[in-house]
């Protein structure tokens, strides 16, 4: 498959990409909801979902180092196990970024309604601003992506930060008692619940049509960036739990537990990192969303219009469209929560034959090293593929079933494709 998308992303904008496309919504919503579950024993479910991340890390950055093209894990697999399941990972990573998007989305009316109260009954037309704007930069070309994420990415960074280190001088040890208050039965529910924090680290690899040098800079970047993720997540989560009284249920704990120790000047200072932080995750799903779309039609698997660039920006103006239209319409339908669990399902369809295709590549591509190659030979892929699998028998059955009809939707598709391109060989023959 060639590419007209233009290689002008350097390592510094992948790792603002990465960083953009995990820290956003879910550290700042989500701890009030795993509290509510476990108490402070929530604290499990951060490590658990680090170490699955992680593990799908070295996996993705392996993978990631013997190709030079868009498409991540669909490319991946395509690669290591055919068309079909090269094609039903890049479906359900659409599917994912329609999800995780809409949800993104709803996230930042919440985050601006901490700031301006009301704005939420303003939240169609926040929406549909938000949109039109991100899709706006995204056919500017991916140049003025990569500086409106890098602005992101150092306004969300400075107040977590501030947070953190003032937070760490304000716990109170009383508020870990009890550490399980409702036992551990919630464990695989919250776990469930968190990873959708840690998620988004399959986007950095998508994009490598893009990148300079993606072989060296995508082993690099994912290693840097969930390096910083972890270490930002157990602070925040720390400060909230050892700050604030009322985490458990808090709709917005990190803001809530600002107020405690920094009063209201330090409160809005944090809400409106929060805030930039939302809208820099926004910027980077809108980025990867689009280039899955491009990657299934510049590969024929879907109408080819998709897959096509403009020669003046490089940018693939019709994936772009038509991915912010259908997304906009899942976000002023669902709420966060929801479709926030829906994508972590979608995801491991992703996740899992990118951990299986490692194993796959190095027995039919000896003759081909990767530029990285992860440590203990077998040992972590088969860890991060129980770990996919765990965390993905937590969910509910309807969630599954939802995750099945979106996969099966994309087979009819697939089949109805292949039938006609078989008709029209036909016909021209």
């Amino acid at each position: 498959m060639t590419e007209g998308l233009r290689r002008e992303l350097k390592l510094r904008d992948v790792v603002a990409i990465g960083i953009n496309g995990i820290v956003g919504t879910g550290i700042f919503f989500l701890p009030g909801q795993a509290a509510a579950l476990l108490g402070p024993a929530a604290l499990l479910t951060f490590l658990i979902a680090a170490a699955a991340a992680l593990s799908m890390v070295f996996c993705l950055a392996e993978a990631g180092s013997r190709f030079r093209g868009t498409g991540g894990p669909m490319r991946y697999a395509q690669a290591a196990f055919g068309d079909l399941t090269g094609f039903s990972v890049g479906w359900m990573a659409v599917v994912t970024r329609f999800a995780a998007w809409g949800a993104l989305s709803n996230a930042m009316v919440t985050a601006l309604d901490v700031l301006l109260p009301g704005a939420a009954d303003y939240r169609t037309v926040i929406l549909c601003a938000l949109f039109a704007g991100l899709a706006t930069v995204n056919i500017a070309g991916i140049r003025w992506t990569a500086v409106v994420t890098n602005f992101f990415t150092l306004a969300k960074l400075l107040p977590i930060l501030f947070f953190i280190g003032f937070g760490l001088f304000h716990l109170e040890v009383d508020l870990y008692r009890p550490f399980a208050p409702q036992g551990y039965s919630n464990l695989g529910a919250g776990t469930l619940l968190i990873f959708f924090a840690f998620a988004g680290f399959e986007l950095l690899p998508v994009p490598a049509g893009e990148m300079r040098n993606p072989r060296k800079s995508v082993p690099r970047a994912l290693f840097l960036v969930m390096a910083l993720v972890i270490v930002v997540y157990l602070g925040i989560w720390a400060v909230c739990a050892g700050t604030l009284p009322t985490l458990a249920g808090s709709e917005s704990p990190v803001s809530d537990a600002a107020a405690v120790f920094l009063g209201p000047a330090g409160a809005l200072l944090v809400s409106l990192g929060i805030l930039m932080s939302v809208l820099g995750v926004n910027a980077a799903t809108s980025l990867s969303a689009s280039r899955f779309l491009y990657a299934l039609g510049a590969a024929g698997q879907i109408p080819r219009i998709f897959g096509r660039v403009s020669p003046r920006t490089g940018a693939p103006v019709a994936a772009i469209v038509f991915t912010t239209a259908v997304t906009l319409a899942i976000a002023l339908s669902g709420s966060f929560v929801e479709l926030a669990v829906l994508s972590v399902v979608a995801r491991f369809t992703q996740l899992i034959p990118s951990c299986v295709a490692v194993l796959v590549f190095r027995r039919t591509r000896r003759d081909d090293p990767p530029g990285y190659r992860v440590p203990l030979g077998p040992t972590i892929p088969v860890i991060a593929l129980a770990l996919c699998v765990w965390i993905l028998a937590q969910a509910e059955p309807l969630q599954l079933f939802w995750g099945a009809v979106a996969l099966a939707a994309g087979w009819v598709f697939y089949a109805a494709r292949h039938l006609s391109d078989r008709r029209s060989s036909a016909g021209g023959s």
